[in-house]
């Protein structure tokens, strides 16, 4: 798959000034600290949003991996319904962030 994507990893900066007013989360992908992201303000909601977007990079190689580890061969040649249908959850979720 062709990476369309900052490549990770990503970490969420939270810029408070003078006085303590907090801009709005900013996602970074730290290799080149290049900005990828802007959260809309600064609430719980918006830290929230930032923190799961900092992640995505670990949360797509976490589901590539678990593609690979859940779709080794079972003993006995079938895969548990818990398996197949976490492959299928983790090939969504690995799909979508590929879309065009």
């Amino acid at each position: 798959m062709m990476t369309l994507h900052t490549p990770g990893p990503w970490h969420l900066a939270v810029y408070v000034n003078e006085r303590d007013e907090m801009f709005p989360p900013h996602i970074v992908g730290l290799l080149d600290n290049y900005s990828v992201a802007d959260c809309c303000g600064g609430d719980d909601l918006d830290l929230g949003n930032g923190r799961l977007i900092s992640a995505a990079p670990d949360l797509l190689e976490a589901c590539e991996a678990a593609i690979v580890a859940l779709s080794d061969d079972a003993p006995g040649g079938a895969l548990s319904e818990a398996n197949r249908r976490a492959v299928r959850l983790c090939r969504a979720a690995r799909d979508k962030a590929y879309e065009a």
